[in-house]
């Protein structure tokens, strides 16, 4: 009896526990399909995009120039000495020819007096031939040696009288009336008294860098501002670029020649210059679907496919206004996210609200992705 009652203590054990170790695998399989029905949901970020297009563009470039005058003269006189009167000062406007400055010198003294007495001997010989008095041998000799004289004395005269070459604007005034003009001054690089230059056109110097040289052509055009003239464009023409680059600089100097008839433009002004460039074909995605790594220079964007955001790091090259040329990570016909780029992440399910294609207009940019800046903000 006893042994029945110990096999059947054993068989309801054995049944607790058949139960027990059932209900936990029950329990542990409905934990598993909660979890999975858990993961199943996989949220989804809303997004707009834009396609990545090759396009022809015209860069524009910005520079930081000088107005220099096209045509200019640094005047003095040929002899050395006294300024004995200006005619002319800084502003004055003069036409060719005009008489800017009178010199005095012993130079131009004796020759003056050897010309008076010159004249006073031919005057006197003259007299004698139309009397008979003197031969015609000894009066061409007398007249030969005035001739000589007063050629001298008209050479000397003119070299000490400056004339304006050209027509022109007196810009700088170097000495005044009673100051010592040297042909050799130690102070100055070269001997001057004034400097005349023409402004019915100017250039405007810039320097353009290396990497920029191999698009710059003579006769590209280029808008031209200064600050006395703030809503002003002056429209000028790239005539002519250094062949070679500067050793310290790295960069070519240009001449951008602008029309200026009304004299608006001075030399010495400082003017903005923005030259548009031989067009070019490149890859171009906006701005706005760029993430900077912070930290770095680097950037990268979010790529659409297949429903889905994959990270690309990307190369760039050139800027143009709200485009940027892309030379590696991305390839023509790419979805790249704009709109909701810093919410997603790698690998990330997306869907789009709205497509729209990088595609500037030649020398122009395009616009942002619709609602762009206000999720921005938001974000």
């Amino acid at each position: 009896m006893k042994g029945d009652a110990m096999r059947a203590r054993t068989h309801g054990m054995l049944r607790v526990l058949a139960f027990t170790t059932l209900l936990v695998l029950v329990g542990a399989a409905g934990c598993g399909r909660g979890g999975e029905d858990e993961t199943a949901v996989e949220e989804t970020f809303p997004v707009e995009t834009v396609e990545v297009v090759y396009s022809a563009v015209s860069p524009v470039l910005s520079y930081t120039g000088t107005v220099l005058p096209v045509r200019k003269a640094l005047l003095g006189a040929q002899i050395q000495g006294p300024i004995e009167r200006l005619h002319v000062d800084a502003g004055d406007e003069v036409r060719e020819g005009d008489l800017l400055v009178e010199l005095a010198s012993e130079q131009l003294t004796t020759a003056k007096a050897q010309y008076v007495a010159a004249e006073k001997d031919w005057s006197r010989m003259k007299s004698l031939l139309e009397k008979g008095a003197v031969t015609e041998q000894a009066f061409d000799r007398v007249e030969a040696a005035y001739q000589a004289v007063r050629a001298t004395y008209e050479m000397v005269l003119e070299s000490a009288r400056i004339r304006a070459p050209f027509d022109g604007l007196i810009t700088d005034r170097y000495l005044d009336e009673g100051e010592l003009f040297l042909l050799m001054p130690v102070a100055t690089p070269s001997p001057a008294i004034l400097e005349l230059s023409n402004i019915d056109e100017v250039k405007v110097l810039v320097e353009v860098a290396a990497k920029e040289r191999p698009l710059a052509r003579v006769g590209l055009p280029a808008e031209v501002t200064v600050d006395a003239y703030p809503r002003r464009v002056f429209r000028g023409i790239l005539q002519r670029i250094d062949p070679g680059l500067d050793r310290m600089s790295r960069t070519s100097t240009a001449d951008i020649i602008v029309e200026n008839p009304a004299g608006d433009l001075m030399p010495g002004m400082f003017a903005d210059v923005e030259l548009t460039l031989s067009a070019k074909e490149g890859l171009l995605v906006t701005r706005d679907a760029m993430i900077r790594q912070e930290g770095t220079g680097s950037f990268y964007a979010y790529v659409v496919e297949n429903g889905r955001a994959h990270r690309r790091s990307l190369v760039l090259g050139d800027g143009f206004g709200e485009q940027v040329e892309v030379l590696e990570g991305l390839a023509a016909g790419d979805l790249v996210v704009t709109a909701g780029r810093y919410k997603v992440h790698n690998g990330a399910r997306v869907y789009g609200v709205g497509v729209s294609t990088s595609r500037p207009a030649s020398g122009e940019t395009a616009e942002p992705a619709p609602g762009e800046r206000a999720r921005e903000e938001a974000n």
